[in-house]
């Protein structure tokens, strides 16, 4: 997540739900406005959009295409789009989708939008 510390006086808070479910697995990286969240090859990418807003795209471990037989990780977005605010509310909605997300929940909560080389 992006956030500024006047925004979200405890970001520890909104965030320890990840760190208590997926605890030393989880990783975090980031470049500029995009922030990576990833576990067991899972990555949840956060990208600060110019209103301010964030947005999420969920992308799943590599697997095998089973069109074409090359790795290929699927894409996924939340099936009611969201456009994060960078507030308590809405960071808490991000950590929860994020929660489900490195759980395995799918569908009916986020909808396939694409695929993409791991090494793209």
């Amino acid at each position: 997540m992006v956030f500024s510390a006047q925004t979200i006086p405890r970001l520890d808070e909104a965030v320890a739900p990840l760190f208590s479910n997926f605890g030393g697995d989880l990783t975090l990286r980031r470049a500029g406005s995009v922030v990576q969240w990833c576990y067991k090859g899972q990555t949840v990418i956060v990208a600060q959009q110019p209103d301010g807003t964030t947005t999420a795209s969920f992308v799943a471990a590599p697997g095998i295409d089973a069109v074409n037989g090359a790795a290929a990780s699927a894409v996924y977005r939340r099936t009611a789009e969201r456009r994060y605010r960078l507030n308590a509310n809405s960071c808490r909605a991000l950590v929860g989708d994020m929660i489900a997300f490195f759980a395995g929940e799918r569908e009916p909560f986020f909808t396939f939008t694409d695929a993409c080389s791991p090494n793209a």
